[in-house]
């Protein structure tokens, strides 16, 4: 299944890296919250039905999380920066949390 990964609040050129089951799905750098809209960035990423374990990792903060994406696996995945943790949540639509 496809799902979206949105990057949101709190990033201010930071190297953003998101594994899938322990092999890099996305990686970026510079990433930067846009405040106007709270987006820094988006990506898609296909999660097999079963589930998968999605670690993200913000390596210019030393910040990390883990996420365990089990079915019904949520369409949109939104991860924001605050107080120096990554907050994971699981609005229905993109741009929605």
């Amino acid at each position: 299944m496809l799902i979206h990964v949105a990057l949101e609040d709190g990033f201010d050129d930071d190297t953003v890296v998101l594994l899938l089951d322990g092999a890099e799905a996305y990686r970026g750098d510079g990433v930067t919250t846009r405040t106007q809209i709270s987006r820094a960035a988006d990506t898609q990423l296909e999660v097999p039905d079963a589930g998968a374990v999605l670690d993200v990792a913000v390596p210019t903060r030393g910040l990390g999380e883990t996420v365990e994406l089990r079915p019904p696996l949520p369409p949109v995945v939104a991860l924001s920066l605050r107080d120096d943790a990554v907050l994971v949540a699981y609005p229905e639509h993109a741009g929605a949390a």
